[in-house]
């Protein structure tokens, strides 16, 4: 089966990149042709389909002229750019199949038309809230944001606290919910439970089927796993949803012997490195940067616990369910689809998400539990997380598609 995969990012990134590139993997292993339509960057993963990406757009720099302010954002709710380039790689690999991931922004649903003007089958992993409002966190200056209004975007500066930018967003979701791009997709998918009953909630029509991520066997730890007690690790992204200034007022709460490891980067770095130096806490957290791989899998069987303090509505993290498969207990915010895969008192410990103070009690009361069972209760509860079950439940989709399209082939050939 040849399956093109689309999404925003050709380099990791985060969560939903992470998605991306293991979805090729387990596809590519199982003999299938995977191809890939994504945004230039200097930092992409080299490969064949690069030549057909669409032009790098930093919408974060901010020493551009108000034309090239304007063409971004002409780009932002219609990329012809995309769609060219999109044409021409489906006239050159003929895809049975497309898979979306994200798209918004670097290109846009109007990609969505140029697949359907080829006949092709479209699936959608959903790993955030963008189809349903301008703001795709639900998350806005430091408190959960559920609107799908266009008009309230704009009123409460939603995307980026800047009204521009929430005009902008306001009329693409309008513009692409008037036109109907995503009516087009014909399955949508989600990781997590809470994501589909949220949609649910806030007006999204379209059935979405439930996929949670998978997890690729675990090498095997060389010797004994040696913890370092009062330990604690934090990896992911370093930006206001992520709630990692909740977990830096907690730890100033704590005594010495308390130890943080902070891995990742984003745009609040500075801001946190600077408030562990205001809270004097500076001799016990230590920030790594980014880390992948074996580097990080060390950190992760070093660590007493790992601490996901996030503030927003995840979705379903690899954090959690990496840290669970390596037997580290995880503690976290009771937000979002945390709590699937999370059982308070039984591989982790669930904190009111924004409170320091609960998650410094928190903390302190890891030390009075069975962490050897609870290490142990970790691995089981991610078991079902397979590679093996993940590509099922996936290629049957894609088969269900593909031989609804040659019925529907075969009655209009009829006709």
């Amino acid at each position: 089966m040849k399956i093109l995969l689309i999404n925003k990012y050709h380099f990791m990134r985060d969560g939903g990149t992470r998605a991306y590139f293991d979805m090729a993997k387990i596809l590519a292993e199982r003999g299938h042709e995977v191809m890939f339509f994504s945004m230039e960057h200097p930092q992409n993963q080299p490969g064949s389909w690069n030549e057909h990406f669409v032009s790098e757009v930093d919408y974060n720099a901010t020493d551009l002229s108000l034309w090239t302010k304007i063409q971004i954002a002409a780009k932002i709710i219609w990329n012809w750019e995309a769609q060219k380039k999109l044409e021409a790689l489906i006239k050159k690999a003929k895809p049975d199949v497309a898979h979306l991931h994200v798209i918004y922004h670097q290109l846009s649903p109007s990609i969505i038309w140029t697949l359907k003007k080829h006949g092709i089958p479209i699936v959608m992993m959903l790993h955030d809230y963008k189809l349903v409002s301008p703001n795709y966190s639900l998350f806005v200056r430091g408190k959960i944001w559920e609107h799908t209004s266009g008009f309230r975007c704009i009123i409460d500066r939603a995307v980026k606290d800047s009204v521009s930018k929430s005009i902008v967003c306001a009329f693409e979701k309008w513009l692409h919910m008037f036109l109907g791009s995503y009516d087009k997709i014909d399955v949508f998918l989600a990781p997590s439970r809470f994501l589909i009953e949220k949609f649910r909630t806030l007006g999204f029509k379209c059935k979405i089927t439930y996929l949670p991520h998978s997890l690729a066997p675990q090498k095997k730890s060389q010797g004994t796993i040696v913890r370092e007690k009062d330990t604690f690790l934090y990896f992911g992204r370093l930006s206001s949803e992520k709630g990692v200034d909740t977990l830096l007022e907690a730890f100033a709460l704590l005594g010495d012997e308390k130890k943080l490891w902070i891995v990742g980067d984003g745009p609040d770095r500075k801001k946190l490195e600077a408030m562990v130096m205001e809270k004097n806490i500076a001799s016990r957290v230590t920030f790594f940067g980014t880390r992948y791989g074996d580097d990080l899998e060390a950190l992760k069987q070093k660590a007493e616990a790992i601490v996901l303090p996030s503030c927003w509505y995840e979705n379903f993290p690899y954090t959690v369910i990496e840290s669970l498969q390596s037997g580290t207990v995880v503690i976290a915010a009771d937000r979002g689809g945390i709590p699937e895969r999370i059982t308070h008192g039984e591989n982790g410990l669930l904190f009111e998400a924004g409170n320091a103070e609960m998650l410094a009690e928190t903390l302190h009361f890891l030390e009075k539990m069975p962490l050897d069972i609870m290490r142990a209760r970790a691995k089981e509860s991610v078991a079902d997380l397979t590679e093996e079950s993940f590509a099922t439940q996936l290629l049957g989709i894609y088969i269900a598609l593909l031989d609804k399209e040659e019925m529907v082939a075969k009655m209009s050939e009829r006709e």
